[in-house]
């Protein structure tokens, strides 16, 4: 679902990418998982647990291993 308002999409990402995260390795599971932080209000967390869901149908692999990324809101 696209918001409506560029700008403020743009913003919220860079929050995002500044957020504090875990990160975590599961190498029997090939997993590495991105553990973001909530953020300030309840509507960020439910955008940012959708993209983390968006991102995990990704499947991506983290560069030069063979890890899948993983992402979770914690």
């Amino acid at each position: 679902m696209p918001m409506a308002k560029p700008k403020e999409a743009r913003a919220l990402i860079e929050q995002f990418y500044k957020s504090n995260a875990d990160i975590k390795v599961a190498h029997q599971k090939n997993i590495l998982q991105v553990c973001i932080h909530h953020q300030a209000t309840v509507c960020e967390d439910i955008i940012l647990t959708k993209l983390c869901e968006y991102l995990n149908k990704t499947e991506t692999i983290f560069t030069g291993s063979d890890l899948k990324l993983q992402y979770c809101l914690i």
